[in-house]
């Protein structure tokens, strides 16, 4: 970007006040795009090809570190806006509580089901991680962030709850939002889609047939979990193969999502290395 950015120090600027209505659900979804804050989530995005649209950055507020990141996203081809920003302005634009002086905003990339070529993974039998309305930002995106250190093939979200897209789940999945292929689809469309591909569905529930270690998680399979407060839906329980549980020795009842999603998760990553038996 050759042209000098434009410095911001007023708070009722228009393109201030767009930028707090991003804040909201339904005014992203409106424009299609979503709020990327702090430099390791940024750096994720740039490093995974994912395009930014415009960059807004306070000179004040952002660590000397951070400079040459700043650079980059000004190079940007795609980045048709740059701003410059007081530091009350950064603050008052910030969707988090303390702004580290850079933002960016990008559009909403999605991907679809078909776009996961199952069969084609790393020669690998699919592992993936089926989430049903899950409901707190950040639980998704610990969960995405879990799946990518697992190495997990995708995560697919069904039965709405929180939106894929909240700035929250970004930062809280520490920029594996950006590495591991991430779906939304109905409900329907998504068991439809594993059946067909032969994928065993096997959910996490208190009231289970098995031990999360007791059953073979080296074939084809979607872990899935549902609402931290009520589980899976009677009606995603019919849909899957199995049920494990995990132990709770203590006087809680279960573990959250992401919790959970790591135990299974790690599971499936400890059978899949063990060699079989015989071989040297």
């Amino acid at each position: 970007m050759n042209q000098r950015p434009l410095l911001i120090t007023s708070l009722k600027n228009d393109q201030v006040k767009d930028l707090v209505r991003l804040r909201n659900r339904r005014d992203r979804d409106r424009a299609q795009v979503t709020i990327i804050e702090e430099p390791k989530v940024i750096r994720h995005a740039l490093n995974a090809g994912y395009p930014i649209s415009a960059v807004y950055f306070c000179r004040e507020l952002l660590a000397d570190a951070d400079l040459p990141l700043l650079q980059q996203l000004l190079d940007l081809p795609t980045a048709h806006q740059a701003v410059e920003l007081a530091s009350q302005v950064m603050d008052k634009v910030s969707y988090r509580e303390k702004s580290e002086g850079l933002l960016v905003v990008a559009p909403q990339v999605r991907i679809e089901l078909e776009d996961l070529n199952l069969n084609k993974m790393d020669q690998e039998a699919p592992l993936l991680l089926l989430l049903e309305a899950v409901e707190k930002p950040g639980n998704l995106g610990a969960a995405l962030r879990i799946a990518d250190g697992a190495g997990a093939h995708a995560v697919i979200i069904c039965g709405g709850g929180t939106d894929l897209f909240n700035p929250n789940v970004l930062r809280a999945s520490r920029g594996s939002f950006f590495s591991v292929p991430t779906v939304v689809a109905e409900s329907k469309i998504v068991v439809e889609f594993l059946k067909d591909q032969g994928v065993c569905l096997v959910a996490a529930s208190p009231i289970a047939d098995h031990s999360w270690d007791e059953i073979d998680l080296k074939q084809p399979v979607a872990l899935v979990l549902g609402t931290e407060h009520d589980g899976l839906s009677p009606e995603m329980m019919t849909h899957c193969d199995l049920t494990v549980g995990i132990p709770m020795h203590g006087t809680g009842d279960s573990l959250n999502v992401s919790t959970s999603a790591a135990v299974l998760l790690y599971e499936a990553v400890r059978q899949r290395r063990q060699k079989p038996k015989g071989s040297a």
